[in-house]
């Protein structure tokens, strides 16, 4: 498989799981088994005298660990999306989510944009039917960004400008799993394959200014949400600010996780591709129709296996292959998982899950036609290879004449988990800042480190953190992007 990148070997891709040395392989566990135990799972035996010896205990404890670790890698975006459901709309009530201001590190979500405005909602077409998000056009200055995706953080439309509605505003009916009723006139059908759904929509800001932002504001009370059921007269559609309150939704490495994971397996429907992952959730304790209620030791094992899914997902993260020859920044997947989220996975032939939980565990999106509206790259070590740190300043030079229609931004987050960096004031370098400074060849200078003093405008603090990650954030994505004809800079340590 080829990656967007080429720089580095990409052998570690076609490794399973079991690669990790703290996982047991499953292959010497194969012997003669008794009925399930009240826990769940089968008990492997002896067949004679019904006693499992220390070995045969062990092989189990290793094999389940060994199931435990890859549901996780596979499990990570439907459990990103039921951390912000359950945090931000907790009871339901087809409303929006939103922030009045630009973000502050009480938004703790994974590598939020503190440049735009976010409004989100979390919608159940399989409880109430088909639902209706009406988006209305666009002006010559503020424009939406935005996607309807699946649980599984499929995008299932883009909606804007870049989106079905071109930034002319549509319509999108959201149609339950199953629905086969006519769809009406002047409606954008979409057809889910998850009960639940949710909307990432962003109102980019032309600049960085209070007016452009109450602009924004003001577009995004436009947009409606409702059921197809009161089209004929829509209630108002309710709103709730979170400007000021934290909102943590990190992914909880703990026993959290898989309860966040038996809250999805109860309230969703299997999905043809994902079946051989009922049977390896049901040899852990997760079923759905039952409860999940693990005792003491089977805590333990899960946290065990969810540790080793993390470090495995960590190390492809940080060795992903870069985008550019002999450079430092990469794209976190591979061009299977982009082919596969435009499409929903519908080629038989791959199922990148390993992919795709390697960028969930750090991010919260999905998007149809990536590479066209935004695009990503991300950055994890200097010019030298080393890991970014906090204690040291770095200079990154961005070339004159970025491919952008509408802004370029580079955004740091701490390099622990993916989230702004707590206490910070400032977290970005953006394109679209009133006093960004341009040197006289219209590249731009933009520095990090422990201090930033005498050139506030281009710099963003890296203090309160261990390590620190980058992402380049491209809006409106020129074709000299993808091609790689425009290339970034490596970040270099001053």
């Amino acid at each position: 498989m080829r990656i967007l990148g080429n720089t580095r070997s990409i052998s570690r891709r076609n490794r399973l799981l079991p690669s990790l040395t703290t996982v047991g392989s499953m292959s010497s566990t194969m012997v003669a088994t008794a009925a399930p135990s009240a826990a769940g799972t089968r008990d492997v035996r002896r067949i004679v005298g019904g006693r499992m010896s220390e070995w045969q205990r062990t092989a189990q404890q290793e094999g389940l660990r060994r199931r435990a670790a890859e549901a996780a890698v596979w499990a990570m975006p439907a459990v990103n999306y039921e951390m912000m459901r359950a945090t931000l709309a907790p009871d339901g009530g087809n409303g929006f989510v939103y922030w009045s201001g630009l973000l502050d590190w009480r938004n703790q979500t994974l590598t939020p944009n503190p440049d735009l405005i976010y409004y989100m909602a979390f919608m159940d077409p399989g409880a109430d039917g088909p639902f209706v998000v009406d988006i209305p056009p666009g002006t010559g200055e503020h424009v939406l960004n935005g996607s309807l995706c699946n649980i599984w953080q499929v995008p299932l439309e883009d909606v804007g400008r870049f989106g079905a509605d071109e930034g002319r505003g549509a319509k999108y009916l959201l149609l339950p799993p199953g629905y086969d009723d006519d769809v009406p006139d002047g409606y954008l059908p979409i057809r889910c394959d998850t009960r639940r759904v949710y909307a990432l929509l962003r109102s980019v800001l032309p600049e960085a200014t209070d007016r452009a932002l109450q602009d924004g504001l003001e577009y995004c009370r436009g947009i409606r949400i409702y059921p197809l059921a009161q089209a004929d007269d829509p209630p108002e559609t309710p709103r709730h600010d979170l400007q000021g309150r934290i909102v943590d939704t990190r992914i909880p490495y703990d026993l959290r996780f898989w309860e966040a994971l038996d809250r999805v397996i109860q309230a969703e429907p299997w999905l043809p591709r994902d079946r051989p992952f009922a049977e390896m959730l049901a040899s852990i304790g997760i079923k759905r129709g039952a409860q999940f209620e693990p005792d003491a030791d089977r805590v333990a094992l899960l946290e065990e296996a969810l540790h080793d899914a993390h470090a495995f997902l960590r190390d492809r993260y940080e060795h992903e292959p870069t985008f550019y020859e002999g450079r430092q920044w990469f794209f976190p997947a591979g061009r299977d998982f982009i082919t596969g989220q435009a499409t929903n996975f519908t080629d038989g032939e791959v199922y990148p899950y390993t992919d795709r939980g390697v960028i969930y565990h750090m991010a919260f999106i999905g998007l149809k036609s990536l590479g066209i509206g935004q695009f990503y790259l991300v950055n994890l070590r200097d010019s030298d290879g080393e890991l970014l740190r906090s204690d040291r300043s770095y200079r990154m030079r961005v070339p004159a004449g970025v491919p952008v229609s509408q802004y370029w931004s580079v955004t740091v987050y701490d390099g622990n988990d993916h989230t702004f960096i707590r206490g910070n004031e400032k977290f970005s370098v953006a394109s679209n800042a009133l006093d960004l400074k341009t040197n006289d060849d219209g590249s731009v200078d933009v520095y990090f480190g422990p201090t930033v003093a005498g050139n506030e405008a281009n710099s963003v603090p890296t203090s309160n953190c261990e390590t620190f990650e980058l992402m380049f954030r491209f809006y409106g994505v020129g074709p000299e992007v993808m091609s790689r004809q425009f290339q970034l800079e490596d970040v270099h340590r001053v």
